[in-house]
């Protein structure tokens, strides 16, 4: 239909939008997809940290944000038997002094707006069902269904941004079922905690020990209550998400302290993570995964908005270079700026959560760490990936 795209990007999360955006403005010919209709909800923690906030800001999206959700200033770490650690933005880094949490639902629908905006053609309610056979050793589009008719949309490259159980990596053989790289976690909003404030507070708590939790504020009533886990633990201990959820909510020393008078709104939700870039492969011929898909995840955090948008960009920016020069060799360096930026440092967060995410660690380094505020900024900066020496990017 209408011809050939220059690119078609499957899933319009912050990912496919990004790529959107990096690519629309230039006269590309840019075709986003998504299944569902906007605004739409997504299960998220819904921390936008402050390397995701210099990504929107930078995006011109500061009015969209400021005034309208929660700001925040930092973390807190709680530990059952290792006290309190506060960290504050920006940890001595570069990045905003500030991040905020923005139900996803709201984030997802300002970035598509913006993408459109800018030029891109947007389908709502268009379900990829799969990719054209190849032809000439590339992926000449994907077949799709909107409206009950069916559709083959051609597209010179193919972004996929569908999530991390995306069809177009896994049609491709790009998925990575490595439980080393892979997690669950699970959400709920509810109303009525006691004492929360401007913060992220995270609970590595040893009532739900490998799992870690969260409780951040959405506003002055609403909380997004989560926990998460790794594949591996989940093996290994014969860890089930939901009585998790339940044993951190009813059994931790300071997470359910604040939400015994907290009132659900709606049944706890569930998402699979990829994490640590080696769940994934970025790239295989004209095809592109950004985001979730390409198991952009930050292994420790659990945190993704960033690296969606991070990884968005760059796609766009690769293939416009590629778009503009004729040649199709140019898409490989989007892998070269994934393992750049991201290899030793997820590498080590990958490590790090597996061989560190137990008790006897995790207690004697938050009482540490509360005591001795430097190096509370830098488990900080560890964790965001805001250290001191990093440049916005």
């Amino acid at each position: 239909m209408n011809g050939e795209y220059d690119v078609v990007i499957v899933g319009a999360g912050p990912g496919g939008s990004a790529a959107a955006c990096a690519l629309a403005p230039h006269g590309f010919r840019v075709l986003l997809l998504d299944r569902e209709r906007f605004p739409r909800d997504k299960t998220c923690g819904d921390g936008v940290a402050p390397r995701a906030v210099h990504a929107l800001y930078r995006l011109g999206l500061r009015g969209e944000l400021e005034g309208r959700f929660q700001r925040t200033s930092g973390i807190r770490f709680y530990a059952t038997r290792g006290g309190l650690t506060e960290v504050r933005y920006p940890m001595g880094s570069r990045y905003p002094d500030h991040g905020y949490v923005v139900p996803r639902r709201s984030l997802d629908y300002i970035l598509l707006r913006h993408a459109q905006e800018l030029g891109a053609e947007v389908w709502e309610g268009c379900r990829v069902t799969g990719l054209l056979p190849p032809r000439d050793g590339r992926i000449p589009g994907v077949e799709a269904e909107r409206e009950g008719e069916r559709l083959e949309i051609a597209a010179r490259y193919v972004v996929g941004a569908d999530g991390p159980v995306s069809l177009v990596g896994g049609e491709l053989g790009m998925l990575n079922r490595d439980p080393l790289y892979l997690g669950v976690s699970v959400r709920c909003y509810m109303r009525g905690a006691e004492g929360v404030s401007d913060f992220l507070e995270i609970y590595p708590e040893d009532a739900i020990s490998p799992a870690c939790g969260w409780i951040f504020p959405v506003d002055g009533e609403i909380v997004n209550v989560g926990a998460g886990f790794m594949f591996y633990a989940r093996a290994k201990h014969g860890l089930n998400v939901n009585r998790v959820f339940e044993a951190f909510v009813e059994r931790t020393r300071h997470a359910a302290r604040k939400l015994r008078h907290a009132e659900p709104l709606g049944k706890p939700r569930g998402a699979l993570l990829r994490v640590g870039l080696g769940g994934s492969v970025p790239v295989r011929g004209n095809v592109l995964l950004v985001g979730d898909a390409a198991s952009m995840t930050n292994p420790i955090s659990g945190e993704g908005i960033t690296y969606a948008l991070e990884s968005g960009r760059w796609a766009g920016e690769t293939l416009a270079a590629a778009l503009r020069s004729g040649d199709p060799g140019l898409v490989e360096n989007y892998r070269r700026i994934l393992e750049w930026h991201y290899r030793r440092y997820f590498r080590l967060g990958t490590m790090a959560i597996r061989y560190g995410n137990t008790p006897w660690f995790v207690n004697p380094l938050l009482f540490t760490t509360s005591r001795f505020p430097r190096l509370g900024d830098k488990m900080g900066r560890f964790l965001m990936n805001c250290r001191r020496s990093d440049h916005p990017l």
